[in-house]
């Protein structure tokens, strides 16, 4: 597959707080255009898992395991914590939680559900009011509110191209 590698990006969060409409936007439409891209999948597809790397079922799950996180960074800012909440980077919750034995409706509800609660988290804090920085601690650059929300929907991107990958390999 030719998509990169999550860990191999650099981030520029050098653009303004007035970019939080279109980025909300862009988080709000996530999961729609995870499911465009899953229409017709047979299961053997979803669960396909080429030379051990993630089936789309389990990019899927990962997606919903990742949103609490998101949401806990959103608190570490407002709450001015100086570094934030880290991951587990060997992504353990993701390979361990046994999502090809799951039905890819519920998967896809799941993570439909969690980014309902951050979109209404982020309903509840005022940007501008919270200009405050936490070192993100893989990357070691600063990060504010609108940094996690733009982070969070490349992520999104990230995962939807390696899932795009991997049924073009598929067909």
């Amino acid at each position: 597959m030719n998509a990169s590698k999550w860990f191999d990006r650099k981030f520029n969060f050098s653009f303004g707080t007035d970019e939080y409409t279109a980025l909300y936007q862009r988080l709000q439409h996530g999961p729609d255009i995870l499911a465009s891209v899953l229409i017709d999948m047979s299961d053997h597809v979803l669960a396909y898992q080429p030379a051990g790397k993630w089936s789309i079922k389990e990019h899927i799950g990962h997606l919903s395991i990742l949103e609490p996180l998101w949401r806990t960074r959103m608190h570490d800012i407002v709450e001015k914590k100086p570094i934030l909440t880290p991951t587990d980077l060997d992504n353990k919750a993701t390979t361990e939680a046994g999502f090809n034995n799951y039905a890819i409706t519920d998967l896809f509800q799941q993570f439909v559900e969690e980014r309902r609660k951050t979109l209404s988290l982020l309903g509840s804090i005022d940007i501008q009011e919270h200009q405050h920085t936490s070192l993100h601690p893989r990357l070691q650059q600063p990060m504010r509110l609108i940094d996690i929300i733009y982070f969070t929907v490349e992520h999104d991107d990230h995962h939807t191209n390696v899932i795009q990958e991997l049924i073009k390999t598929l067909k």
